[in-house]
This record gives C-alpha cells, sequence and structure tokens, in this order.
C-alpha cells in the first residue's frame, strides 16, 4: 500500500516489473505497469528487451482478479467496503452464513443489484452468486418476501456467524477474515 495506490513488485524472466492499481479508481484493473532492466546492468535477463514474449507472460486475468480480491479486503479495513469478508469457495454451512450476511449487508444498503455487486468484490460470476444466494435461502440462512430479495438472516445463520466469531477469537482471529 502506498496512500491509494495497491503497489505490486516482481521480477519476469529477469526484469522489473511493477503494477500500481488505484483504489479510488472506478474499475478493477491495473492503473499502470512499468518494466524496468535488473539494477544490475551485468545480469542477464531472459529476453532481448521488451519483447512480445514479455509482454504475453504479464497475465491481466491475474492482475485484476488480485486487485479485485484486495480491494474489497482494503476497503472494508478503512470503512468505505460494502463486504467485509471475501469467500473464494462456499461450501461449509459457516461459508454460507458468511456470504448470506454480505448479501443482507448489501440490500439493507439499499443496493439495487446486491448479486452484481457481490460477484464484482469476490471476482465470481453473477451467475455463481445468484446460485449460492438461492441456495443459501433453500438452506434456511436467508428469510424475505417471496419473488423478492432477501432481506433478513435467520436464527440458524446468526448460530453459524456467532459460533465461527467465538472460534476465531480464541484462534486469535478478527471476526469475519
Amino acid at each position: 500500500m502506498d496512500g491509494d495506490r495497491l503497489v505490486h513488485e516482481t521480477e519476469l524472466l529477469g526484469w522489473k516489473l511493477t503494477v500500481v492499481s488505484l483504489l479510488t479508481a472506478p474499475w478493477d484493473g491495473p492503473t499502470s505497469l512499468h518494466i524496468e532492466p535488473p539494477d544490475d546492468p551485468c545480469t542477464t535477463v531472459g529476453t532481448d528487451g521488451i519483447t512480445t514474449e514479455l509482454m504475453r507472460s504479464i497475465s491481466l486475468a491475474d492482475i485484476r482478479r488480485t486487485a479485485k480480491v484486495l480491494r474489497a479486503r482494503l476497503w472494508w479495513s478503512t470503512g468505505e467496503a460494502t463486504v467485509a469478508v471475501v469467500l473464494d469457495r462456499v461450501e461449509t454451512e459457516r461459508e454460507y452464513a458468511l456470504m448470506a450476511r454480505e448479501y443482507v449487508h448489501l440490500v439493507q444498503q439499499g443496493y439495487r443489484s446486491p448479486v452484481t455487486r457481490l460477484a464484482a468484490a469476490w471476482g465470481v460470476s453473477r451467475n455463481t452468486i445468484s446460485g449460492r444466494v438461492r441456495r443459501a435461502r433453500a438452506m434456511g440462512f436467508l428469510v424475505g418476501p417471496p419473488g423478492r430479495p432477501a432481506d433478513r438472516l435467520t436464527e440458524k445463520a446468526w448460530r453459524f456467524l456467532e459460533m465461527g466469531d467465538a472460534r476465531d477469537v480464541e484462534q486469535g482471529q478478527l471476526p469475519g477474515q
């Protein structure tokens, strides 16, 4: 982190790659890419200058995906987030309870499409999130008016969240991490 910039530096075929993403930008991808030769001019690099091979080895999809996840996590920590937790997978009942909590949080904030918002924050498809929300409702974690977005967590969801929070505190983690 450098102010409102997320900076990632790595070595790529002997060259130094710096990727900058602005947390305040209205897009999720990088704002700039900077490629430099190694500090030691005698070092042999894997290419003959900046080549097509070097450029193709830069995975913008991976950079964008990582930036989305980090952006969501960092925004929450500064109080600007719409999601408190980023879940790569939702398989256990605890994970469904966490996902349901994030969904209800967005509904209560008044977002017209909480499914789209979660999909963007977590870097997964809208269909994936929609399926998870339907499953969470079927599992008894979400309730709401028929034909409308679920707007409340059930007692079952709260039990899983409280159990997990107590376990996280015992393990020295903050709830929601």
